[in-house]
């Protein structure tokens, strides 16, 4: 496994979203991106399986002669891997009664009905990133109408987990990644969540004649564009649709072009530079 590491020299939270543009621009997906902290300074570590990719990543970086912003990558052996994410991720409240705890910390935290047990070594998403705690309290507000739940880009399946925590019955969690489905899984299992199920698929390919009372899509803002329509269908009368990924530079794009017919906007959320949006399907 290789760490590249984007440091950023300049002061202002504005130079640390432009180098996560800079990580989205190269082909890095969102879910991928850590932001972490070394002696009061942050920067953004992406961990990649090969060398030939680091140094496509490096010499992209380079090449825009970027003002401020570095670019380091060191080799991590597995142990080095797992080691590094347990530094960095520890139990948190991603709701006002959802606790997170990683599952090396299993043992030494007490556990409580809502608590949820992730192993992230694998696959993205520790639900540190802004986005994804942003679609969790849309999952708590709609606390018992979401007893049927669809998960597009699931990663580690913690959005699909938090759901079942607030009432969720039929779950169908998505996503491309084979190795964030195997981790899914075994998520599901831990948590208990019987009635989920995890599938290795683009959603382009991904059809169902099921309805969902939660649609919820964690993805790139043109994807979301792109499958606006799809999503959309998948929707019970009266159901929500929640979606997120959208960088502060793509809000204004995606309210003009994310229109899905019969839907109502609930709430808009964002933090940290990003956005998500709740919305309603008409019942009639």
């Amino acid at each position: 496994m290789i760490e590249c590491k984007v440091f950023v020299h300049s002061p202002g939270a504005g130079r640390l979203d432009l180098a996560r543009c800079v990580l989205l621009n190269a082909g890095i997906p969102e879910q991928d991106i850590a932001e972490n902290t070394c002696k009061g300074k942050k920067y953004l570590s992406v961990f990649l399986p090969s060398a030939r990719r680091a140094r496509v990543l490096y010499e992209r970086i380079r090449s825009l002669r970027l003002n401020g912003i570095s670019l380091s990558v060191s080799v991590l052996k597995d142990a080095d891997w797992k080691t590094r994410w347990k530094r960095y991720f520890k139990p948190f409240f991603i709701t006002s009664d959802v606790r997170v705890i990683p599952v090396w910390e299993k043992k030494s935290v007490a556990a409580s009905d809502r608590a949820i047990y992730l192993d992230t070594t694998f696959a993205f998403g520790t639900g540190l990133h802004a986005t994804t705690q942003m679609m969790a309290r849309f999952i708590e507000s709609a606390a018992g109408h979401c007893q049927r739940f669809l998960d597009i880009g699931t990663g580690t399946g913690i959005l699909s987990i938090i759901a079942a925590r607030y009432g969720a019955r039929f779950i169908h969690a998505l996503d491309i990644d084979a190795d964030s489905v195997k981790t899914a899984r075994n998520n599901f299992r831990m948590n208990h969540c019987v009635t989920g199920y995890v599938d290795a698929i683009d959603f382009k390919h991904y059809t169902t004649k099921e309805r969902f009372d939660f649609v919820a899509a964690n993805l790139l803002t043109e994807d979301l564009i792109f499958f606006q329509k799809k999503m959309a269908g998948m929707v019970k009368p009266g159901g929500y649709l929640a979606v997120s990924g959208i960088f502060h530079e793509n809000y204004s794009y995606l309210r003009r072009s994310f229109k899905p017919s019969g839907f109502r906007c609930l709430k808009v959320s964002h933090k940290k530079g990003w956005y998500a949006v709740l919305f309603r399907k008409d019942t009639v």
